[in-house]
């Protein structure tokens, strides 16, 4: 009768150590998956729903009040459905809170999150709050930290080469993300509408004429802009032609770079868009009008040569969108 006393007892102890590990190894996991999976909100979230991006599957609060955008494709996509973000990052990469002419005033009143680099500040989002963040393909090195501070949404699983010529795909996303697409449909809407009174207003004027965009800058040297780039996709829809060189796609922005200036000739066309991006572009560009060959462009000898917003022409947004449209109506018609 004492051996198996000593058998229950023991058997007693086991089985309460077993359960004190199962718990912790239960507890541990439960945590895990907190951290690690973003589509089970915890239990004092509001309901959410579950949007499915490049990074996986995100459950997104249903009412949305805060949040944060980390480049300007997000932030342009919020203000053009009537939403504006309480964190956002630098926009032009030159001067920190400097915005391109086509941004409404009250972005220059919004908490910016980042140096001039684009580096978020993880630390001064934390501080905002937010409910959701939206990036861009490059933040998914960050991705583990921006989601644990909040829901984030990188973009959709497409290639990072689609998103610079395909902006309206993007913007869709963001979109039906926040629960605006009515209103993204009815943008897209009136920005097609103005593709086809341009392109009516345009009539036969350009069938024989090559339209170039490169940019001549002190930073980024010389390159120009093909099809498949965001400004390329643009004239393609208006069905203007390109000189041989940018009449391609190439991967994986559109953009040929590091043409040399004795090379310039690549850039030419009947009409030639210079894309710059600092005032310091515009020494470059004097240094170049010295030169015999720049003046013996076409474009220079026709007068053709028209200097458009670098930033506003490159990099894809609805609102720039809108930007490109309005400039090619006021050089390919107006009197600029």
């Amino acid at each position: 009768m004492k051996h198996m006393f000593n058998i229950r007892q023991y058997s007693k102890r086991a089985v309460i150590s077993l359960l004190i590990l199962l718990a912790s190894a239960f507890t541990s996991i439960a945590c895990h998956n907190q951290l690690s999976d973003p589509v089970q909100p915890a239990a004092n979230q509001s309901p959410c729903y579950t949007v499915e991006h490049s990074m996986g599957a995100t459950c997104v609060p249903d009412n949305l009040q805060n949040i944060v955008t980390l480049y300007t494709p997000p932030l342009a996509s919020l203000l053009a459905v009537g939403v504006e973000p309480i964190g956002i990052t630098p926009v032009t990469g030159i001067i920190l809170g400097e915005f391109p002419a086509y941004f409404p005033n009250q972005v220059h009143n919004i908490e910016l999150v980042a140096n001039i680099s684009d580096e978020p500040n993880l630390e001064k989002i934390l501080q905002l709050k937010p409910d959701l963040i939206l990036g861009w393909s490059h933040h998914s090195k960050i991705y583990s930290l921006l989601s644990k501070i909040a829901p984030t949404l990188l973009p959709e699983t497409d290639s990072d080469a689609t998103l610079w010529s395909n902006w309206q795909s993007y913007f869709k996303f963001v979109a039906t993300s926040i629960g605006k697409e009515a209103e993204a449909e009815n943008f897209i809407r009136e920005y097609q509408q103005s593709i086809f009174d341009l392109k009516a207003d345009l009539e036969n004027k350009y069938n024989d004429k090559t339209i170039s965009v490169a940019h001549i800058s002190d930073k980024y040297g010389i390159a120009a802009y093909a099809n498949n780039s965001f400004s390329g996709s643009i004239l393609s829809s208006l069905g203007l032609k390109r000189p041989e060189l940018q009449d391609k796609s190439v991967q994986p922005r559109g953009a040929i770079e590091a043409i040399s200036t004795e090379r310039i000739d690549l850039i030419d066309g009947d009409i030639l868009f210079v894309l710059t991006f600092s005032e310091n572009d515009t020494e470059t560009l004097e240094n170049l009008l010295d030169r015999p060959l720049w003046r013996n462009l076409k474009a220079v000898q026709q007068e053709r040569v028209y200097f458009v917003d670098g930033w506003t022409w490159v990099v894809p947004n609805p609102l720039a969108a809108q930007a490109v449209v309005e400039d090619l109506r006021t050089y390919l018609l107006g009197s600029p």
